[in-house]
């Protein structure tokens, strides 16, 4: 009698195979796809169901804290609703890299109040309505005030992937995706603020120039990436305030005082990235069971 050939990896279906690397985490397969081609594209199609399905999570929320640096304790974070992710475009593992999932990120609950600085100077208390924007749209927004010796503001971008408790505001787990420093100049501002204008129809397309303007708004110019490595992106939309006070006597070359709404249309976090957060986040939920996190405001 014939003895039988041992079965290897290549003699099972890719059913089990698949079955068998679901048990791997994402750091653990990327090293498995040298093995073969067969199991690189197995591993490429597991990992691309974990960039779609993980960010649905219903116990793991997206939470963006977007500041001016003197307003760390006083500015609200926003939980963020996720709305999808990039097709893959080629069949490819390095292709993973360029994917991103998009966020929306939502006013807060409850009845908050936060300081906002007065035009005049100083600070005061204002209803959290005020400062989110339009609740009909669902944009979060903050205002912007620059004087005219101010070339630019600064934004602290920290997006945390959080894992909720009982109650909304009781954090189990966390663990930062990415956070950087954000210099919004005020040439960009203006200029977004004018291709708002032009994509919303209040203002009229007479030259060249403008046409160029609105066109650079429809491509997506209005994304600012908080880091180098562009893991983090905030998609803008930018408002001129009509209510800021300009000097009677200004010279020549004094730029005017300036104040500019911002609206947050999407967050955009690099998928891989945010996958790897969150199997990490997973992973520290073993070893901190029982405690948790509360942020009270």
């Amino acid at each position: 009698m014939a003895s039988k050939a041992p079965i290897g990896l290549s003699n099972l279906p890719n059913e089990i195979i698949l079955h068998i690397l679901r048990l791997f985490s994402t750091r653990d397969l990327l090293p498995l796809t040298l093995l073969s081609k067969r199991i690189h594209d197995l591993i490429l199609s597991l990992i691309y169901q974990r960039l779609i399905a993980l960010p649905s999570l219903p116990t793991r929320k997206v939470v963006l804290e977007c500041y001016h640096p003197s307003a760390k304790l006083s500015t609200p974070y926003f939980f963020c609703d996720y709305l999808s992710t990039d097709v893959l475009p080629t069949h490819s593992l390095s292709s993973l890299r360029n994917l991103y999932s998009h966020f929306r990120p939502t006013p807060p609950e409850g009845d908050r109040k936060v300081w906002r600085p007065r035009p005049s100077g100083g600070w005061s208390w204002v209803p959290i309505s005020d400062v989110i924007g339009d609740r009909e749209e669902e944009l979060v927004a903050q205002d912007v005030y620059l004087e005219s010796h101010e070339l630019f503001s600064q934004l602290q971008c920290v997006v945390n992937v959080v894992e909720t408790g009982i109650r909304k505001d009781l954090f189990l787990n966390c663990v930062t995706v990415g956070e950087g420093l954000v210099r919004v100049w005020r040439e960009w501002l203006a200029e977004r603020a004018e291709c708002t204008v032009l994509r919303s129809g209040e203002g009229k397309v007479d030259n060249e120039h403008s046409k160029e303007r609105e066109k650079e708004g429809e491509k997506g110019s209005g994304l600012l990436w908080s880091d180098t490595e562009k893991h983090v992106g905030l998609k803008l939309r930018v408002i001129e305030r009509q209510d800021e006070r300009i000097p009677v006597l200004i010279s020549r070359d004094e730029d005017p005082n300036v104040g500019y709404t911002l609206q947050y249309e999407e967050l955009v976090v690099r998928s891989t990235q945010l996958l790897l957060m969150m199997e990490d986040s997973l992973d520290r939920e073993i070893g901190n069971s029982g405690k948790a996190v509360v942020i009270v405001s």
